[in-house]
């Protein structure tokens, strides 16, 4: 039962999720949900094309309205939840491997905890009633909204979706906002032409090169379903995640946010900031309760609380476009107005997670004495010099590592001291 993950369900297909598995998840689902409407969509993964209709049947069959929205980024399912005001799912595997698939259950447009499918799914118990599918389309409604406020662009702009599902979206409404769209990738692909779908700057080096070769204003990178963005400006240079979320947060006002625990004090300097556990719930119940203008995770996840509660790497690209135009400057001349961060990052992978827990202990009992303590989510240590972090992702058997130093030579202190730790761990 590895495959129900802290708020989402994900594995290997099919090694871990197959047809029949998927066949089961839509009938636990569909049991608990007494008929109510439900809009499901997918990514372009093999293992996520394969498993659909089993899973569309098994809501099925157990009583569910299904809102069939075909290929579409995660957020078109998450929009129509929050709109309607009902269940969503998409299925897919977000920024992991290619053989990866999943299922992503969103209701009223907050990740909701597998927790309850997972006790139906053991339970087997499941309703008996014959639902409805209708084949439904919600892109549009989605684009009107996330374009309501934004006006014609005339940008020349870079896109790569590595494949995934935001390969003609991104294209479509940025060519209806008056820009012009130039494709790393021009077509979907099942395995992200060999990537991990994951918008990174060694990922997104070919983007570079094409924003140089074509002399574009920026251009932007998203993950395998569309939710995760990262931007390079008019060079072709990547911009790092925090320094990203200082430009939305200073540019667009914003005053009270939410930041996971891995993400830089810098973002202090703008805003009022309440530190959060890694995850999507974390950031999405609490801006659903409109405390909060907006929210980032170090991994390109940025959210917009007057928008919705759910992370959206399409209105990210469009909010910072409109930045770049409304201020008149090029996006590199605003990077350079935010402090530079020092800051690197390891991800550690792991055979099974009894080998990974054993780690986490070593290090935690190795680095709980170099610094002041924070075990919000995995254990953080702040020093003089800046602070490591260690914790483990929830969707894969991986502990990520993470430090920051307050300059170069700090940096550089703090990547030999964390680098002692990971070696003392494995």
């Amino acid at each position: 039962m590895d495959i129900f993950k802290e708020y989402d369900i994900r594995g290997v297909y099919p090694e871990e999720i197959d047809e029949d598995k998927a066949f089961k998840i839509g009938r636990a689902i569909g049991s608990y949900l007494h008929g109510e409407k439900i809009f499901v969509n997918h990514d372009t993964r093999l293992g996520s094309i394969r498993i659909r209709n089993e899973f569309v049947s098994g809501l099925m069959l157990s009583g569910a309205a299904v809102f069939e929205l075909g290929m579409n980024p995660i957020t078109v399912a998450a929009f129509a939840s929050f709109s309607e005001k009902c269940y969503g799912v998409s299925i897919t595997a977000s920024h992991n491997p290619p053989e990866y698939t999943g299922i992503l259950v969103y209701h009223k447009g907050i990740g909701v905890s597998p927790t309850q499918t997972k006790k139906a799914f053991l339970s087997g118990g499941f309703k008996e009633k014959l639902g409805r599918l209708i084949p439904s389309n919600y892109q549009q409604e989605y684009i009107d909204y996330i374009t309501k406020d934004v006006g014609k662009l005339d940008l020349k702009v870079g896109f790569d979706g590595m494949g995934g599902a935001t390969t003609f979206i991104f294209p479509r409404m940025l060519t209806d906002l008056h820009s012009k769209v130039f494709s790393v990738h021009d077509k979907v692909s099942q395995n992200f032409f060999g990537k991990t779908p994951e918008p990174t700057k060694t990922n997104s080096d070919s983007l570079g090169r094409l924003i140089r070769k074509e002399k574009l204003d920026l251009g932007f990178q998203l993950d395998g379903d569309g939710d995760r963005m990262i931007v390079r400006d008019e060079r072709g240079r990547f911009i790092d995640p925090m320094t990203t979320a200082a430009i939305f947060v200073k540019n667009l006002k914003f005053k009270k946010i939410l930041a996971t625990v891995s993400c830089s004090p810098m973002l202090e300097k703008y805003a009022k900031v309440t530190y959060t556990k890694v995850g999507r719930p974390f950031i999405e119940v609490p801006l659903g309760r409109k405390g909060h203008d907006f929210g980032v995770e170090t991994s390109s996840h940025f959210y917009f609380g007057s928008y919705y509660p759910f992370s959206d790497g399409l209105l990210a690209s469009l909010l910072m476009l409109k930045i770049v135009r409304d201020s008149g400057v090029k996006l590199s001349e605003l990077a350079e107005e935010i402090p530079k961060i020092y800051y690197g990052n390891y991800n550690l992978k792991y055979g099974s997670e009894k080998i990974r827990e054993a780690s986490m202990k070593r290090i935690i009992k190795s680095s709980s004495k170099l610094g002041k303590v924070n075990k919000l989510d995995g254990i953080r240590i702040d020093t003089e010099d800046g602070f490591m972090l260690f914790r483990k992702s929830n969707t894969e058997p991986i502990i990520r590592a993470y430090y920051e130093g307050n300059n170069y030579k700090s940096m550089a202190r703090l990547k030999k001291l964390m680098n002692k730790v990971l070696k003392y761990g494995r």
